[in-house]
């Protein structure tokens, strides 16, 4: 299984950092931001706290005034490269949250960028640094922490103030001489979030491999600049989520986010499941690149509910006989003659 949805709790909405190819599947693209030259003014909102009807602003000189954390950490990638490990200084959030009386164990934190990447961070993860993967900096290799992992927020790099192309405030998991997954990381910082906790769930994909897709890593694939897509039902309501195609590449040959065209061509039957047995089949030439078969984990920007958590096929191709919500489970049947190996 790659690391990437190895042991990862509640998400969502990658940080993932990564470049979309032809493929559409191998990452994702960064929405482009406009930002200004040099770094945030001292005196300036730099960060908006909300937690229920509580909202504080704090400027850069409000942040630089709480205690510091000072120490060297980096990040590796969905495809294993490794950055870092880097001298970064910033400040805990969890003692920022305390502007607005800090967390409790039924809430997260929601943490959004300005331009509208969104990534969720449980109550262990914030509290103590729980939950997060460690991998040595230099192998790349799982580890157990070495030391305190906290998620921060940084606003120098190796002793300089970060600049407007990430900054100036990024939230990093600062876990001492390690590094963790890069998709925990939000470039752009503006806004922190207390909310309620949310259910976790994982997607079953199998096919040629099989792997387990949390809450997490789904909700990084649909943010901004990624797989994200929505779609306006004929009631007025949007559904948000990604095109079935994108999560099929996951599995559908033996290289993990590789799309494989020609095996679509080859066809395959797709099997979307839900947890009462229930299964909408299609063919591979049908769902090939259609955008308009959507996986939906939200509608009108909350999560589904009811019958239809925590995932439902939505979308102008999808007509009544094919309508599945609840799913858990995607599963890819190939004929016997079909070689999934590239």
């Amino acid at each position: 299984m790659k690391r990437l949805l190895k042991n990862i709790p509640l998400l969502i909405c990658c940080v993932l950092i990564c470049t979309i190819v032809a493929s559409g599947l191998t990452g994702c693209i960064t929405k482009t931001v406009t930002v200004s030259q040099g770094t945030t003014n001292a005196e300036t909102v730099a960060l908006t706290v909300v937690k229920g009807t509580q909202t504080k602003t704090l400027t850069m000189a409000d942040i630089e005034a709480l205690p510091a954390i000072s120490d060297s950490t980096g990040d590796i990638t969905s495809a294993g490269t490794i950055e870092g490990p880097f001298q970064y200084k910033g400040v805990a959030v969890s003692d920022i949250l305390n502007a607005v009386g800090g967390i409790t164990a039924d809430e997260a934190v929601r943490i959004t960028a300005k331009d509208n990447y969104t990534m969720t961070f449980s109550y262990a993860q914030i509290a103590n640094g729980g939950e997060f993967i460690t991998y040595d900096s230099t192998t790349g290799k799982e580890v157990a922490p070495s030391g305190k992992v906290t998620v921060f927020l940084a606003y120098e790099k190796d002793g300089k103030a970060i600049d407007d192309s990430i900054g100036p405030l990024r939230t990093i998991i600062m876990a001492p001489g390690q590094l963790t997954d890069g998709h925990w990381n939000v470039k752009w910082t503006t806004k922190i979030e207390v909310i309620s906790v949310q259910k976790a769930w994982n997607l079953t994909l199998q096919g040629a491999i099989n792997q387990d897709m949390d809450k997490a890593t789904f909700e990084s694939g649909v943010a901004p600049g990624c797989h994200g897509i929505n779609w306006t039902d004929a009631q007025g309501h949007i559904w948000t989520g990604m095109p079935l195609w994108y999560l099929i590449g996951w599995v559908d040959n033996s290289t993990t986010m590789d799309y494989s065209d020609a095996l679509a061509d080859q066809g395959y039957e797709i099997h979307v499941a839900n947890s009462n047995g229930d299964i909408a089949m299609y063919t591979s030439q049908f769902v090939k690149r259609n955008d308009n078969l959507i996986i939906a984990y939200q509608v009108d920007g909350q999560p589904l509910s009811g019958a239809q958590w925590p995932l439902a096929l939505v979308g102008s191709a999808v007509d009544q006989q094919h309508q599945i919500s609840g799913i858990v489970k995607i599963r890819l049947i190939f004929p016997s003659t079909t070689s999934t190996t590239p």
